[in-house]
């Protein structure tokens, strides 16, 4: 995969984390196959909207406890697609039961660093 590549990838996931810049290093034929398998399930248009899937992969990420800059850039795609911080907040708040309060609090965190919230409090 070449750098164009790489960028386009970015370009439609909307972020890119360390792991992406490894495995395009590593094994770019990889990541060709990876990117086709996003866009079918994430990236690409089908019934649902990007801005619900960034929703669901916020709650989702957060429920299983992903680092907190990975939720952050979801949660500035899905500013990005439209959401707002209160639909970002609401989307967290509906799933804390299932997924527990450590949890939620690491998307809290991600919430509130990507929404400006700690500067406005």
């Amino acid at each position: 995969m070449n750098r164009d590549e790489a960028d386009e990838v970015r370009r439609r996931r909307g972020y890119e984390l360390e792991m992406h810049r490894i495995l395009a290093a590593a094994d770019p034929e990889w990541v060709e196959k990876y990117a086709a398998f996003i866009e079918a399930t994430y990236t690409g248009p089908r019934l649902l909207d990007r801005k619900t899937k960034e929703l669901l992969q916020i709650a989702v990420e957060a429920a299983l406890r992903a680092d907190v800059d990975q939720i952050r850039a979801h949660v500035r795609v899905a500013l990005r697609e439209g959401a707002t911080p209160r639909e970002i907040l609401e989307a967290l708040e509906a799933v804390i039961m299932p997924m527990g309060g450590l949890a939620f609090r690491r998307g809290i965190q991600a919430w509130a660093a990507e929404t400006g919230f700690e500067e406005m409090a």
